[in-house]
Order: structure tokens, then sequence, then C-alpha cells
């Protein structure tokens, strides 16, 4: 039976990225219209206005513009220091040659982001990451954040307890936003969940800083993909992003030497 929340029921989330800041920030939003009094935690120990790895989700950072429009009819515009570039057409590489695929009408459909505070090298602070930004607008609505990770969950008298670092607190629902390097699997699996992880590959991600000047005359508003006849590599892309492209290698075994290879491959 699903639970029904009253006012003064508590809400735990675990994972403050996308998923979970936009499922507090409506469910704050929709409690409050129907005048239900509810207090949510999310639990999140990255900090997104760090640059660096500390303070990033590590994905490639791209979104659709479908989203971005769907989450401006519901009032939550991104700005621009969290797009960092709009994305109008792809252009895939192969060992045999290159081709454009534009969007329709040369409408940029993509948007690339940070997902984070900004690469480690990052000399002036002039963009925002998504994820900062979602995970301030839920505290706006009244969520708040603990800084840790969670140790452990179970029950307590037919309530969920959540088991962070430093807190031990009791809820009534409780909402997984978990990515796959995450323990989220094995917590839920000890609430009596059944969860199966889903199958994965390796990703290799890095930030190159090039300058705007740069990544507008040499890549412009487009995504690169490759293709490549390397072993072990599935595929990749250079994604234009502000000052920085990021890096993508999707594949098994990503090593130092697949990366060497995929640099120097004369299509890169």
């Amino acid at each position: 039976m699903a639970p029904v929340l009253e006012n003064g029921s508590r809400v735990a989330v675990i994972g403050g990225g996308p998923a979970g800041s936009l499922f507090a920030y409506f469910l704050l939003t929709f409690a409050r219209r129907v005048d239900l009094d509810v207090a949510v935690d999310i639990y999140e120990p990255r900090d997104f206005t760090k640059a660096g790895p500390i303070g990033c989700n590590m994905c490639g950072g791209i979104i659709s513009e479908t989203l971005v429009q769907a989450l401006a009819v519901e009032g939550i515009d991104l700005p621009p220091t969290v797009v960092q570039r709009g994305i109008d057409s792809y252009v895939l590489h192969t060992d045999t040659g290159t081709v454009r695929i534009d969007t329709p009408l040369r409408e940029r459909r993509i948007a690339s982001v940070h997902r984070g505070g900004g690469p480690r090298d990052l000399e002036e602070r002039r963009w925002g990451g998504l994820d900062g930004h979602l995970l301030s607008l839920a505290q706006q609505q009244g969520a708040q954040v603990i800084a840790s990770k969670v140790g452990d969950v179970g029950w307590d008298n037919g309530r969920l307890e959540v088991r962070g670092k430093t807190t031990t607190r009791s809820y009534d629902l409780l909402a997984g936003a978990t990515g796959v390097n995450s323990i989220g699997w094995q917590l839920y699996e000890k609430l009596g969940l059944r969860s199966r992880p889903p199958q994965t590959v390796k990703t290799y991600i890095t930030e190159l800083k090039f300058g705007s000047a740069m990544v507008t005359k040499y890549f412009g508003s487009s995504m690169h993909l490759f293709l490549l006849p390397l072993p072990r590599l599935d595929c990749a892309a250079i994604i234009p992003k502000g000052d920085f492209l990021t890096v993508c290698l999707i594949g098994r075994q990503i090593d130092d030497d697949l990366i060497a290879r995929f640099f120097a491959h004369p299509s890169v």
C-alpha cells in the first residue's frame, strides 16, 4: 500500500543530483499547493560549488532542449551561467571520413552543461553547474541538505531510518536517486526491496582548457562523436563548453594505453 503523507511527515532523498533535487522541488511545490506541511532532507556529500572532481558528478553534461523547455513550463529557467553552449549539430568521425548532421532548422536542441562547479583548471568563476543550480532551487522550496553520505538504512518501529555520518533520522518516505557508482542498490535491498544494478561500461572523462575563442573556432556549436576501430573503445565524444572541452570515452578496460591511442588517432 502506497504511503500517505500528512502534516508533519518527513521525507528523505538519497542523492542531490538532478533526479533527487527535482523530486524534492516538485514534492514541496505540490505539497504547498494542497496546504500540506512536509519536511524534506536531501543527503548529498558533494559540494557542487567546488571546482574539480570533488564537486562534480562525473558525466558528459549533455541535456536535451526538450528537458530545458519542460523545466521552463514548470517555472524552472536554466540561466546562461548554467547552459555552457547550445548544440545545433553533430559531427561524426570515423576512420574513413567525417559527416555533419544538423538539427532541423539548425535549432540548438541540445545544451552542454557542467555537472559541478567547473573543471579543476578553472581560473575565473563565470559559470555554474546544473546540479548545484537545481539543488539550490530545492533548498529555496524548503529542502534541507545534509552534507553526508548515507552509511546504512533500516526500520525504526515501522518507519524508515537513515543513518548518515553524524546523524540518524526516521522518515515516512524515502526516495532513492543514486547513481550506479553508489552503494544505493545494497541499501535498498536491506529494506526488503528487490533491486538489480544495471549493467555498466567504463568511462573516461576529462576537461581540456582551450579558451572560448579556440573552442568556437575549431568546434563551434557541434558535438563531435567518434566511432573508431580501437579495441575496447565503444565510442567517444568531444563536447564544447565555454572555455573547455569535455572528452568522454566509453568502452571496456579503459586504461592509459587506450586513452593515448585515442588522442593520437588521425581522426582526433
